[in-house]
């Protein structure tokens, strides 16, 4: 995390992407070596370690591609006095604090993440700028499905915005106590209190 003047900035984890690159490089060698092992270890070709290993190769190569795209895409959240600020590859978020009503830990795509309730989506929508287009469903491209999905996020899940854990460098935990610091406008005292020594 870093500081901008009144902005703290998390940034994307990249220690985490390297080490998810890491183990996404070992499996795929080791399934490398199970197709070899296959075709070369016996008389005969050995059929399944083959297709297990290029089962493994496919899997591991998407998922490398996952992980180059994420570093890749302007994720960043940075809170200010007078609201939060979130990027993502589909949109620009900017929510003063006034209209976050809760923020908690809860489930976000099968994994924690921090989530935020708002007071009322539709005034969080109206300044939302949106960066990419898309005609897939699932897809956050413009207002409508952006408010449909906080709709549908609040009735199924209790919250309209979720905010993946495995992304930012703080955990879903630390992020959540973060932004309610910051909400509250304590992260700005402490800071103010810290540079004055009175930490």
């Amino acid at each position: 995390m870093r500081r901008e003047g009144d902005r703290f900035i998390v940034e994307k984890n990249r220690q985490r992407a390297v080490w998810a690159m890491a183990i996404v490089a070992f499996m795929a060698v080791v399934s490398l070596i199970l197709v070899l092992t296959g075709l070369l270890g016996a008389d005969e070709v050995l059929w399944t370690p083959v297709w297990l290993g290029v089962v493994g190769l496919i899997g591991f190569a998407a998922s490398a591609v996952l992980i180059v795209r994420t570093m890749g895409a302007p994720w960043h959240l940075a809170a200010a006095p007078d609201g939060l600020h979130l990027q993502t590859p589909m949109y620009v978020l900017d929510v003063p604090w006034q209209r976050i009503a809760g923020i908690a830990v809860d489930e976000v795509n099968f994994r924690e993440g921090a989530v935020l309730v708002f007071d009322d989506p539709a005034a969080v929508v109206e300044g939302v700028r949106f960066t990419m287009r898309s005609n897939r469903p699932d897809m956050i491209s413009d207002p409508a499905t952006m408010l449909a999905r906080m709709a549908e996020n609040y009735q199924a899940l209790g919250y309209h915005l979720g905010i993946p854990g495995r992304i930012l460098e703080l955990g879903p935990q630390e992020l959540a106590q973060f932004l309610t610091r910051a909400r509250t406008g304590d992260l700005w005292n402490s800071a103010e209190a810290g540079r004055q020594g009175r930490w």
